[in-house]
């Protein structure tokens, strides 16, 4: 048998304040005194409280929910980002609904259409590779408030991201200090603005800094599809001295390939990623990389979707994340 909900009134009741401060404290307003919040919120826990969702749908004319849609989970990065999603949304009592359209634009039309019905407010999309142009008009005629996030196509919408072209300029600058003059690029195979963008940076640094372009291998984006690379980049005509790769994901696997096959990275070959994930330093050896702050691009994507349901009459705003440079022992001077 279902149990019965405890009220507000039963809470105010029992913690001797009136309904209207126990509504203030659910809510997490400010205009609570600290003592008479922890009061109220001790009670709630005792009286085992759960907040009526569905009454503030039908109050507030929303779901209090909002969709994300990402390419993978392979990549810690996006689980890095949702929490950055999380947080923000939590201060307006929004639940997050979390895919994984696995890179395949069919099944993000699938979950598209699955929020749709689930009456979401807004989205929060990394589009799959081979989303097509017209996908956020599409999306701004079902009513819909969109941002895109790390990855863009169509005609400009909101959109967070990180700037890759200063951040592939960074990590080139810095195997340059350390001596390297002949850098290769590991990239994902995988079509996208993302890593149109790091080549773009990629083109350009080599030009700024006159390092010799050992060659462009490409991946697919998983663990051993990373380890199995190793092998063409140990075969480029040009033999480099670094490799910069497209994430931490593929600088990872790449080490381990290049270790078995007896080259050891950071003495024989050093590897720079970009991101920063937590496990760039777990590597062996720990792996310098470019920050781009996760959590970050996604506390920013969040307050763009919140600004776009308060005003969806807004004009379209970019939000970059300026990367940073974590120097560790993956590229040390060369001898």
């Amino acid at each position: 048998m279902q149990q019965k909900r405890v009220t507000l009134e039963e809470i105010a009741q029992a913690a001797g304040v009136s309904r209207a401060t126990v509504s203030l404290v659910v809510r997490k307003s400010p205009l609570v005194a600290g003592h008479t919040r922890e009061r109220v919120e001790q009670i709630m826990a005792q009286m085992d409280y759960v907040r009526d969702i569905g009454a503030a749908r039908l109050r507030n004319r929303s779901s209090q929910t909002i969709g994300v849609i990402v390419p993978n989970l392979v990549n810690s990065f996006f689980t890095e980002f949702l929490s950055g999603v999380e947080e923000v949304m939590a201060r307006d009592d929004r639940v997050v609904l979390l895919a994984n359209s696995h890179d395949d634009p069919r099944r993000q039309d699938e979950i598209l259409q699955r929020f749709r019905g689930h009456g979401v407010d807004g989205v929060i999309l990394c589009p799959a590779v081979g989303t097509g142009p017209e996908l956020p008009g599409r999306i701004a005629g079902w009513g819909m408030p969109l941002v895109q996030a790390l990855r863009e196509v169509g005609p400009p919408t909101d959109f967070a991201g990180a700037d890759y072209i200063t951040a592939v300029g960074l990590a080139m600058r810095h195997l340059v200090e350390q001596g390297h003059r002949r850098v290769a690029f590991l990239s994902v195979s995988a079509r996208t603005s993302a890593r149109e963008e790091r080549l773009t940076g990629y083109a350009r640094a080599l030009a700024e800094t006159g390092v010799e372009d050992a060659g462009i291998v490409e991946a697919d984006l998983t663990w051993e599809g990373a380890a199995q690379s190793a092998a063409q980049i140990l075969a480029l005509h040009t033999r480099p001295d670094a490799v910069l790769c497209f994430n931490d994901v593929l600088a990872a696997g790449l080490m381990a390939g290049l270790r078995r096959a007896g080259c050891e990275p950071g003495r024989d070959l050093a590897v720079v990623g970009l991101d920063d994930l937590p496990l760039a330093e777990l590597t062996y050896p720990p792996l310098t990389s470019v920050a781009m702050d996760a959590p970050g691009i996604g506390r920013k994507a969040a307050r763009l979707l919140a600004r776009r349901l308060a005003d969806d009459a807004a004009p379209p705003e970019r939000d970059i994340v300026v990367p940073r440079l974590v120097v560790r022992d993956s590229s040390p001077q060369k001898v």
